[in-house]
């Protein structure tokens, strides 16, 4: 399975009796699952559905849905008025006309501007066909998206295993390079020793034992090895492909004080060179796995 990306577009374009009707989707990199809804008032009573649809088919990512409809012929038609109402608008009207001396009359086209006096009846029938309709084509720009992020996630998954073999690589190098930075230091620390004691007599043992605990500070063997651990982690991770940018991040952080580590206790300009160059692929990898879900 591929890993999936978090950017991604989805749109659906249909036609409901005589209704144009659009949906469509867009996803960029989040933390969490974020989900923003911009739907027609008729449609707002879908809101908690489509994002229901949504989690079920996105684990991360800032998603952006965007639903609208074209004029219609399905738009509701008045059934009958509010009487009480329209005496108590002709009243107030009339009223401050009176109490401010303001002139004009009050005209039909003025009340029927009034959407609030007008009842209306529901078709339950059509209002359940374009529910199911409105979801079926959200379904439709989803997997649109979803292809998207599928493909993303693909370009993604080959810029990191790239990237991880130049980390291996220079892991190798490195290895290669460590045994002759040992044997340089040895004889760097026995002419300092010299130059520092000059004719005196020195303790063997003394000297052993200090040579010990500066090579033990010395040494980069374990981070080399618990680097490359971490390597086979993160390509493992990755053959199991779908939701591991958590999981890839975590491993990336990892690596990154194993470099840090490595850069600091080796005291050699070659390998230090060498620790700069994972540090920076560690961190254009931390990027695009900000991308991935």
């Amino acid at each position: 399975m591929s890993l999936f990306s978090m950017t991604g577009y989805g749109k659906s374009e249909s036609d409901f009796n005589g209704m144009p009707c659009t949906v469509e989707v867009r996803s960029v990199n989040n933390r969490f699952l974020d989900i923003v809804s911009k739907l027609p008032k008729e449609l707002a009573y879908l809101e908690t559905e489509i994002k229901n649809l949504i989690k079920s088919k996105l684990a991360r990512g800032s998603v952006n849905i965007f639903i609208t409809l074209g004029g219609n012929e399905t738009a509701s038609i008045p059934s009958s008025y509010n009487k009480e109402l329209v005496e108590a608008i002709v009243k107030i009207a009339n009223d401050i006309q009176n109490t401010y001396k303001i002139n004009g009359e009050i005209r039909l086209e003025h009340l029927l501007n009034q959407p609030e006096i007008f009842s209306y009846k529901n078709d339950s029938s059509k209002e359940e066909a374009l529910c199911k309709h409105i979801l079926n084509e959200t379904e439709k720009a989803l997997d649109a998206l979803i292809k998207m992020r599928k493909v993303e996630g693909e370009n993604l998954e080959k810029d990191l295993l790239k990237r991880l073999n130049v980390l291996d690589s220079t892991l190798d190098k490195i290895a290669h390079l460590d045994p002759l930075r040992i044997i340089s230091w040895k004889e760097k620390f026995q002419e300092r020793l010299k130059a520092l004691m000059g004719e005196t007599e020195i303790d063997p043992a003394r000297i052993l034992q200090e040579a010990s605990i500066t090579a033990d500070k010395l040494d980069i063997n374990e981070e080399i090895t618990r680097f490359k651990s971490h390597n086979l982690l993160f390509a493992n991770a990755i053959k199991e492909g779908a939701s591991q940018g958590k999981k890839l991040n975590f491993i990336l952080q990892e690596m990154g004080r194993e470099a840090n580590t490595l850069g600091t206790k080796c005291q050699d300009a070659e390998i230090q060179s060498l620790a700069i160059l994972l540090k920076d692929e560690i961190e254009s990898m931390r990027e695009q796995v900000m991308n991935i879900e």
